[in-house]
């Protein structure tokens, strides 16, 4: 049986990362892509975690503060396809959902899922409800705005409110 562990992201596991969301990308179209600097920002703020399998990065999900609304994203949860099926990406959301309830207690946190995402089912089983674009601050759809939470491309918002 393959061990997999969950840790904090490093700066040293952003090549790995990149690896794992651009193929993600490029062949669902389900992921935004991300820069170095913008992994790094998350790294940072102690809100990126990865899945590791004998010192190979096979998954990861962060989650990005928008600074002026004060909501929390979810962010780039991928998962290396010959790891699919484990459980990797519900753990991960986990993880950072709990570390985001230890750095965040009380802020609205949002997912945006299209239609080739599973995690619907995890993301409702924590707390999360399926919103209109009407519900969301015009910050979030600063980024991506070409798709982003528009249904003709499958796409769809997810909040869980902060107490």
């Amino acid at each position: 049986m393959t061990k997999v562990s969950i840790r904090k992201s490093k700066i040293s596991d952003i090549p790995q990362i990149i690896s794992i969301i651009q193929k993600e990308a490029e062949t669902s179209g389900a992921l935004l892509p991300v820069t170095k600097e913008m992994l790094a920002k998350w790294i940072r703020s102690g809100l990126s975690y990865v899945a590791v399998v004998d010192d190979e990065v096979v998954g990861h999900e962060a989650a990005h503060l928008w600074p002026n609304c004060k909501w929390v994203e979810l962010r780039s949860l991928a998962v290396n396809p010959d790891y699919r099926g484990m459980k990797i990406g519900s753990t991960l959301s986990l993880k950072l959902l709990s570390g985001i309830g230890k750095k965040h207690d009380g802020s609205t946190v949002v997912a945006f899922t299209n239609k080739v995402g599973s995690g619907k089912g995890i993301l409702k089983a924590n707390g999360f409800a399926e919103v209109g674009i009407e519900d969301v601050p015009a910050e979030l759809f600063t980024i991506g705005s070409k798709h982003r939470g528009k249904a003709e491309f499958g796409y769809k918002i997810f909040v869980r409110k902060g107490s």
